[in-house]
């Protein structure tokens, strides 16, 4: 039988497809577009001053350019190879996140769902492992250079590479092993009835489950290295394996000293 909808029905199914709007969620959604402002605003503002001239960027510093300075980009790139500092930071991060993540997986598996005895082990690893987060990291800069002329990787990009798997190891695994702990055990009895092995188990319940602990380890990874000035500046010396954050020293404003390049 074919029912024919009124003006009225059709008015009131309207109005209830639309989202209710609250005086709470339209605060909620005013203070985040003024984070998203707050956020963008300086980044904003450093295009415009590095498309000005020096003596605009005193007299003018928060206006807009009066003259767009392009040669300031070309004068950049003749200065710096940036292309070649780019990839050389590209490279360490293909070698090191990957294997970080890795085995920052495996080693939180073991400790937060293999057991040992009564479990006294893995707190005991856990916490050593963890304990790394509170060195800080210059005073492991001596021993670091000391270790990696030892071996020959001195002033290359897999020294680099290695010291960052390291430093990132406690803080990967205690993200990882926190949120492995959370996981309900029902998950992986079930899984282990199907017919999982400890291999299948990890990949197919642990891993899926962890995802956003893998992406906040991944942005903490790419953050540090990409940032990274000491431990570069104590490893690296030629220019053509510097990365970016240390040859971008090389650019000079008018109060800052020259750095050798």
């Amino acid at each position: 039988m074919l029912r024919i909808t009124t003006t009225n029905e059709a008015a009131v199914a309207k109005k209830a497809g639309r989202r209710h709007v609250t005086p709470g969620k339209v605060v909620l959604e005013i203070i985040t577009a003024l984070i998203v402002i707050i956020a963008i605003v300086p980044l904003v503002w450093i295009i415009f001053l590095s498309l000005k001239s020096n003596s605009e960027i005193f007299l003018n510093p928060l206006s807009f350019p009066e003259e767009i300075m392009w040669s300031n980009y070309v004068g950049a790139f003749q200065k710096i190879p940036f292309l070649k500092m780019l990839g050389n930071t590209g490279l360490e991060m293909v070698i090191a996140i990957p294997i970080s993540l890795v085995i920052s997986v495996f080693s939180s598996f073991a400790i937060a769902r293999i057991v040992v005895g009564k479990g006294r082990m893995n707190n005991f690893l856990y916490t050593y492992y963890i304990s790394g987060i509170i060195i800080p990291g210059f005073v492991l800069m001596l021993p670091i250079y000391l270790m990696m002329n030892k071996i020959g990787l001195y002033d290359t990009i897999l020294s680099m590479a290695l010291t960052h798997i390291a430093w990132s190891a406690p803080m990967n695994s205690m993200l990882m092993v926190t949120m492995m702990r959370s996981v309900p055990s029902s998950l992986e009895e079930a899984a282990v009835i199907d017919g999982c092995g400890i291999w299948k188990v990890l990949y197919k319940i642990y891993v899926p489950m962890i995802k956003p602990t893998l992406v906040t380890a991944f942005i903490l990874m790419f953050l540090g290295m990409w940032n990274d000035f000491a431990l570069a500046r104590v490893l690296l010396i030629s220019n053509e394996n510097q990365t970016i954050s240390l040859r971008s020293t090389c650019l000079k404003g008018c109060t800052a000293r020259t750095m050798p390049c």
